[in-house]
């Protein structure tokens, strides 16, 4: 029969977990547990810190509050924690997941992927061929700058559960945390040039390898298994290593001709940015004869900074943008 301090544990962590709209609490009783299970104590003072199971201090306080966990030793320094009922949790994690009604996730590529995309039909072919494989295909879009790399991942990022990450903007294990707290089914990384952490890129290579990620630090472990397509993109691919090389399909992208430019660029500002076709040509023109650039994310800028819409509008904002090159 259960004490009454267990019932009080497993109501208190069912309340939380009801109003836990992010699963954020969710996976923080499951890293505690896991905690207390792999170092179980040896004196009555054994207990865990807040950064060895990634917790806000303030949120562990609440648990402190709501009898959840009890505080084990509290110092200037330190203060380490412990649940006052493991098994009360565990019943509590478990009880609340069964309760839950399967949403169906959606799996439908959307029918206009890569409408706005204007060529690279046969690259175009392979990767949706992937995602209808049962089982991963990864692929690395690599080559020049404006080569439709980075339109064609931004299309991808519409899949329903994908996630799009820039590698510069990652911070040392950023790719686990992306991967354990969103787990998504396609993984977008541009610029996967530029992540160049060791820890990142580990993650990365055992996620394509073997569909697994594990972290340890500060005595904790957290691992989690994922059925993950990865799609990146990168300039050059000259300073990967062989392993990371080989996970991949490569797809190389070249300039655009002037005429794939012109087509791209009345595509993508016609389609997204809702400029009349006779204008979006004149921003390619402009684009391409003024600012000398091929880019066609160059061209967005253009028509995004109109005011009226008109020749003069986008030969006013080119001069502008022609005098800061």
């Amino acid at each position: 029969m259960e004490t009454t301090e267990a019932n009080q544990v497993y109501v208190s962590v069912l309340h939380i977990l009801s109003q836990d709209r992010d699963g954020r609490m969710e996976r923080l009783f499951q890293d505690i547990i896991e905690w207390e299970r792999l170092y179980p104590p040896k004196t009555p003072y054994d207990g865990w810190e807040w950064y060895e199971v990634h917790a806000d201090p303030r949120t562990l306080n609440r648990l402190v509050t709501e009898k959840v966990l009890q505080v084990q030793l509290k110092t200037n320094k330190s203060i380490t924690y412990r649940t006052m009922n493991v098994n009360a949790i565990q019943r509590a994690l478990k009880d609340y997941q069964g309760s839950l009604i399967p949403v169906e996730e959606s799996t439908t590529i959307p029918p206009d992927l890569f409408s706005f995309v204007v060529g690279h039909d046969e690259k175009k072919d392979l990767i949706r061929r992937s995602l209808e494989a049962d089982d991963p295909v990864h692929f690395l879009l690599w080559g020049t700058v404006a080569s439709a790399k980075t339109l064609l991942l931004e299309d991808l990022a519409r899949l329903p559960q994908s996630h799009l990450v820039l590698g510069s903007a990652l911070t040392r294990s950023g790719l686990f945390e992306v991967l354990y707290n969103e787990r998504p089914r396609y993984l977008i990384i541009d610029e996967l040039d530029k992540i160049g952490d060791v820890e990142n890129l580990a993650s990365l290579l055992s996620l394509m390898e073997r569909g697994f990620i594990r972290e340890t630090k500060y005595r904790r472990h957290r691992s989690l298994k994922l059925r993950t397509w990865v799609f990146a993109s990168a300039n050059e691919i000259n300073h990967f290593s062989r392993e990371l090389l080989s996970r991949f399909l490569l797809l190389r992208f070249r300039d655009y001709t002037m005429d794939e430019f012109f087509n791209v660029t009345v595509t993508v500002l016609t389609g997204r940015e809702k400029i009349t076709e006779g204008l979006s040509l004149y921003i390619a023109e402009k684009t391409a004869q003024t600012l000398q650039s091929r880019d066609v994310r160059d061209a967005v800028k253009v028509s995004r900074l109109l005011k009226e819409r008109t020749k003069a509008d986008v030969d006013y904002v080119v001069s502008i943008m022609q005098g800061q090159r």
